[in-house]
């Protein structure tokens, strides 16, 4: 009788494996540039990050060959299981020593391993364990007009509010807002899944509200005609009561008197939660996150503008994207984002795009850009030719990790996002990192080659 793991590596997908190396190849030779050191000028050398680096792959590549080993039963089997120790070592790690401020590493010797990064991957296997076994689901890949009956039952909800919330609400106490905003891409999972189409549009508002509320909160305007001042979240709230009243209006006269109880019920709830939210984005703004991170909000929503003080990391970022031209000035010429000059600050983490921008210029950035786009792109088919509701819903987890993960790095350095320490998938330095979207990477392909066995 055929076994899961007769013919291994028949339908593993090559070309997304190519896109594997291809990226942490070129990374690796990208962090060599960016830190070379003429004391130390071995690709090899375990004092140098790109040694470190090679290290880290290897160990990666070992987790990623085991992976295809492994019965694609037993990570459904043990999904939770998984999450549990995730969630373990997100406490674990608040009793740690701070360092640069925050707990949110174990230090092994000269290295650290961030158990946020291996978060993602609990997540992920919980949530796609939960969404592919409740009996309240009937998915869209099953065929039929109605994809959830979870959307109309709030309790329903509370598991999956719990997988998600529970982990990042741990990240943000490290604080580690950047990592904490990666968990909001799961996001797009449940819009796939049929549950999220108005949570989705509430993410939108949401969004829109908190950053209202960050722009106006330090400051204060007064009322025309009646000389009240106002803080700029008094403001808003009252702002959000004014339009409530606008629309309890236009509901009592253009909407007949039967079908006007639910939409009260609505009014009356999102202005609620309106204001919660509110309170919330204030409370998280000035408690949760570090002086520095709050500086670079500030920078991305125009109220600070000091290019060579607080506003020197993006500025710097941008001239050497921009000094690369539309061919680079060539490998190993950086001038800014280097380690000699250092203009650039953490050239080889977070904006290690900055260094091949520099590098190859504008041909090698989009050359760049469009190898990711790819390998999203292939990601997204993979998922929707499963047979498998649990394959497919992780690997929308996974399609969302990366999504986040290139959109918010490339856009940190171009000044589009602002700087919250997002890694660029395999090409950023940082062991965490690179073993983390190695697992995620190496089970999508592993459960992508089972695909013609059905896992419910």
């Amino acid at each position: 009788m055929r076994t899961q793991n007769d013919n291994i590596f028949a339908n593993v997908d090559w070309s997304l494996i190519l896109v594997y190396f291809v990226l942490v190849i070129t990374g690796i030779i990208n962090i060599y540039s960016s830190v070379y050191d003429p004391d130390h000028p071995s690709l090899f050398d375990q004092v140098t990050q790109h040694g470190k680096q090679i290290t880290w792959l290897g160990i990666s590549l070992f987790l990623g060959v085991a992976i295809l080993f492994l019965e694609t039963s037993f990570l459904k089997k043990y999904a939770f299981w998984f999450y549990g120790i995730t969630i373990a070592l997100l406490v674990l790690v608040l009793f740690t020593p701070p360092v640069n401020g925050a707990r949110a590493w174990f230090g092994i010797g000269s290295f650290g391993i961030q158990p946020a990064e291996f978060a993602k991957i609990g997540v992920s296997l919980a949530l796609a364990k939960y969404l592919s076994t409740s009996d309240k689901i009937f998915l869209k890949s099953q065929g039929g007009n109605s994809v959830s009956e979870m959307i109309s039952e709030a309790r329903s909800w509370s598991p999956i509010a719990l997988i998600i919330g529970g982990p990042a609400l741990l990240i943000l106490l490290q604080p580690d807002a950047g990592t904490f905003i990666i968990f909001t891409s799961f996001i797009l999972v449940l819009y796939r899944e049929g549950y999220a189409g108005n949570i989705l549009l509430f993410l939108v508002i949401a969004v829109f509200i908190a950053v209202i509320t960050l722009v106006v909160a330090d400051s204060s305007f007064i009322i025309p005609g009646l000389k009240i001042k106002l803080g700029g979240k008094t403001g808003i709230i009252i702002s959000l009561l004014f339009l409530s009243i606008i629309f309890y209006f236009l509901i009592k006269t253009f909407i007949l008197k039967r079908n006007r109880r639910p939409l009260y019920k609505a009014l009356i709830g999102s202005f609620i939660v309106a204001v919660i939210f509110v309170n919330f984005i204030e409370i998280g703004y000035s408690k949760f996150l570090m002086p520095h991170q709050k500086e670079r909000i500030d920078l991305l929503l125009g109220k600070i503008d000091d290019p060579d003080g607080k506003g020197y990391n993006i500025n710097r970022a941008q001239a050497s994207i921009g000094s690369g031209g539309f061919w680079g000035k060539g490998y190993g010429k950086a001038t800014l984002a280097n380690e000699t000059q250092a203009h650039v600050p953490m050239q080889s983490t977070d904006f290690i795009f900055c260094t091949w921008s520099e590098e190859w210029g504008f041909m090698g950035s989009f050359m760049l850009v469009l190898v990711y786009t790819f390998m999203l792109i292939k990601m997204v088919i993979i998922a929707e030719r499963q047979r498998a509701n649990f394959t497919r819903i992780f690997a929308y987890c996974v399609v969302g990790i990366f999504f986040y993960h290139f959109m918010i790095n490339v856009g940190m350095a171009i000044g589009l996002a602002p700087v919250i320490g997002i890694p660029l998938p395999f090409f950023s330095y940082g062991g965490s990192s690179m073993m983390s979207f190695s697992i995620l990477f190496f089970l999508l392909i592993k459960l992508d080659a089972e695909r013609k066995i059905v896992l419910q």
